[in-house]
C-alpha cells in the first residue's frame, strides 16, 4: 500500500499532460516573481534614504515614515498633477466610450452590407504607430489654441484607443441573444431604448474591460503629455520627471512618485479583475 502512490505519480509524471501542467505552474510562478521582486522593491525604497535603498536594497525600512511622499508633493506638486491626470483619464474615458459604444452597436447589431467594412477600418487604427501621429497632433493642437492645456488631452486620447474599443465592445455585442431584441422591438422600444434598458447592462462586463483597459493607457501616456503640457499643467508621469534635489537623483523620492501613480491602477484592477476577465473571455469565446 505504501508503494502505490508512488506508482501512480510515476504514472502521471509520465503522462504528457501532466508534466504539460507542471511545466506551465512552474512558468507562472517564475513569471510572477520576475514582476513581484521589483514592485516589492520600489514600494519598500519608497520608505528608505539613498544609502539604505543601496546597502540594503531588499530588506524593509527601519521605519515606515512618510517623508519621502511629503517631499515628493514639495519638489513636484504631485497633488495638481494627480488632479490633472484624474480630469484627463476621466474625461477621455467618457469620450471614448461615448463614442465607441454606439459604433459597436451599429457593427454588432445592425447588419448591413457595410458593417463588417467599417470594423476592418477600425482595425486598421492598429497599424498607426503614436510616433507618427506626434507632429501632425501637435500641429492641429497648436491650430486649435489649444496648446498646454489639458483640453487637447481629454479630445486627442480617445483617437488612439476607438479602435480597440469598437472591436471589443463589439465582439461583445454579439454575444447578446436576438431574441432580446426583437422582443424589445415588438414591445415599441427604440434603438436608443434598446441599448440604454438591454445592451448596454448586459455588455457591462465588456464596458468595464473596455474602461480599465483604457485608464491604464490614458494614466500612463507620456509622448503626447511631455509635448502638449507645459510645466504648471503636467501630468503625473511628467511630474515624476522633476522629482530631483539639486544636482543629485533621490531615489527615495522617485520611488514614492511611483508609488502614488501606480496605486490607482492597481486598485483599479484589483476590483474589476474578475469583470475583466469575463468580458475578455465571453467576447473572445462567443465574438
Amino acid at each position: 500500500m505504501v508503494h502505490v502512490p508512488r506508482l501512480r505519480l510515476a504514472a502521471r509524471l509520465r503522462d504528457g499532460s501532466t508534466l504539460f501542467i507542471l511545466g506551465g505552474y512552474l512558468i507562472s510562478i517564475l513569471y510572477a516573481i520576475i514582476i513581484l521582486v521589483p514592485i516589492y522593491y520600489v514600494a519598500i525604497s519608497a520608505f528608505k534614504t539613498n544609502r539604505t535603498i543601496f546597502t540594503q536594497p531588499l530588506a524593509l525600512p527601519e521605519t515606515f515614515t512618510f517623508d519621502n511622499f511629503v517631499r515628493a508633493q514639495k519638489v513636484a506638486v504631485l497633488d495638481r498633477a494627480f488632479l490633472i491626470s484624474t480630469g484627463v483619464t476621466v474625461g477621455a474615458e467618457i469620450l471614448t466610450l461615448l463614442l465607441a459604444f454606439p459604433a459597436a452597436y451599429a457593427i454588432a447589431r445592425i447588419p448591413t452590407r457595410l458593417s463588417s467594412l467599417f470594423e476592418y477600418v477600425f482595425s486598421l487604427g492598429f497599424l498607426i504607430p503614436a510616433l507618427a501621429m506626434l507632429v501632425p497632433v501637435y500641429l492641429l493642437v497648436v491650430r486649435i489654441g489649444l496648446l498646454y492645456s489639458p483640453m487637447a488631452l481629454v479630445i486627442f486620447y480617445p483617437a488612439t484607443k476607438i479602435s480597440v474599443s469598437v472591436i471589443l465592445l463589439a465582439s461583445y455585442l454579439r454575444t447578446v441573444p436576438k431574441e432580446l431584441e426583437e422582443s424589445a422591438q415588438m414591445d415599441g422600444a427604440s434603438r436608443l431604448q434598446m441599448i440604454r434598458h438591454i445592451f448596454f447592462p448586459i455588455a457591462r462586463p465588456g464596458v468595464i474591460t473596455v474602461l480599465i483597459l483604457n485608464f491604464i493607457d490614458f494614466w500612463n501616456e507620456f509622448l503626447f503629455a511631455l509635448v502638449m503640457l507645459n510645466q504648471r499643467n503636467r501630468t503625473l508621469q511628467i511630474a515624476l520627471t522633476v522629482i530631483k534635489t539639486d544636482r543629485s537623483l533621490d531615489y527615495g523620492l522617485v520611488a514614492a512618485g511611483i508609488v502614488i501613480v501606480v496605486v490607482p491602477v492597481c486598485i483599479l484592477f484589483i476590483l474589476f479583475q474578475e469583470q475583466i476577465v469575463r468580458g475578455m473571455y465571453t467576447g473572445a469565446v462567443k465574438g
